[in-house]
């Protein structure tokens, strides 16, 4: 007889089945019927009016995303491929072993247990990225040939493996069809999330990765292509990459009109800081360091007065943004770059920013600027 312990377990394990079922079921109608949440509400907009059908649209693609998961993509062909994405799945007893073998790649305890008996996508799927994340290069090539699928999640795991191992796994990915503009869900591609790494960033520009994709910015289109005038690579790379990859990225294409990469190098903080609540505490390092990279921008155009447009609420200017960061250094630069202390953003001006949460040393730059513009 069951514990209560066993029961209850088996009563979440057997709900988990039925969310990740019941997400399958709902794919494989939308799939079947040819059109997405979008469409439909598009489509019924032609009978009931186009606002009613736009809105309608908008609302089931918000139910639909709300149920989105991870594995979406990956291929459901046999009836125990949903257990592979709850745990240790008791209907195939050897996945743990397969998962061991994956991560440490084993070559002989992999073949062993794939060729055993016929293997799904799906179980396939779960060694590649294991095999990815590890850096073996040999177990994710063996698992590619033997029709592990390349979803649009899988290349990110490789962002997890060893640095040498890097490059070979996504020249493996290229071999099988992936490339480096192709996206993952809402658009999202890769080059924004590698523009620190000056060798996968040198090797994903040679390989044609356009500087001008980004994920949607509406989020309309879970399996969509990514916006063609998205500036996350150049903006990405000003506020944490080095002036020799913004070079790259603005001679590969990189577009600073499809953004504000000028406001987010000046606005530059520690990763995981928060502006907000109070002060920031810059290191001079870090406060300097990003001058170079601000110059560079200048220089091909950035405008130091470029109000940063967007639906959320920011300082909206770039010497706004470098005074909320508590970048004194930045803050000079700019003003000698002409930079107006005095425009007002959605959190104010530089000058009252300096005023109500500045450091001494800020309030002192920009009363100086304030009592020489009255000269």
């Amino acid at each position: 007889m069951e514990s209560q312990d066993e029961q209850i377990m088996q009563l979440a394990r057997e709900r988990q089945l039925q969310a990740l079922a019941a997400r399958l079921q709902q794919q494989q109608q939308l799939q079947q019927r040819g059109i997405g949440v979008n469409q439909m509400g598009n489509q019924m907009g032609q009978q009931m009016g186009q606002q009613m059908g736009q809105q309608m649209g908008q609302q089931m693609g918000t139910v639909g995303s709300s149920m989105a998961t991870a594995y979406d993509d990956i291929p459901i062909t046999g009836p125990n491929d949903l257990d592979l994405f709850i745990g240790q799945p008791p209907s195939q007893p050897d996945f743990a072993s397969f998962q061991a073998a994956c991560r440490s790649g084993q070559l002989s305890i992999i073949e062993s247990i794939i060729t055993s008996e016929p293997r799904t996508p799906a179980f396939l799927h779960q060694g590649l990225v294991l095999a990815l994340s590890a850096g073996s290069v040999g177990a994710a090539r063996y698992l590619l040939e033997a029709g592990a699928p390349i979803t649009r999640q899988t290349p990110k795991h490789i962002l997890s493996a060893p640095e040498h191992q890097k490059i070979p796994l996504f020249k493996l990915l290229t071999q099988h069809g992936w490339t480096t503009n192709t996206p993952g869900f809402y658009g999202a591609v890769l080059l924004p999330q590698i523009v620190t790494n000056d060798a996968l960033l040198d090797w994903f520009l040679a390989h044609g990765a356009d500087p001008n994709l980004g994920v949607q910015r509406d989020n309309r289109d879970r399996y969509g292509e990514p916006d063609s005038d998205s500036c996350a690579a150049l903006e990405t790379a000003a506020s944490h990459g080095s002036v020799g990859a913004v070079q790259k990225l603005l001679s590969a294409g990189a577009q600073m009109g499809n953004g504000a990469p000028l406001y987010f190098a000046a606005g530059a903080r520690p990763p995981g800081a928060n502006p907000h609540p109070g002060l920031v505490t810059l290191s001079r390092e870090m406060d300097v360091g990003r001058i170079p990279v601000m110059a560079e921008l200048v220089e091909h155009g950035a405008d130091v007065n470029q109000k940063f447009q967007s639906r959320h609420m920011n300082p909206q200017y770039p010497i706004v943004n470098a005074v909320r960061a508590g970048a004194v250094e930045r803050v000079k630069w700019l003003l000698s770059q002409g930079a107006d202390p005095n425009l007002r953003g959605a959190f104010g001006s530089a000058t009252w920013n300096a005023q109500n949460m500045g450091s001494d040393e800020m309030k002192r730059i920009l009363q100086a600027k304030d009592l020489a513009s009255k000269d």
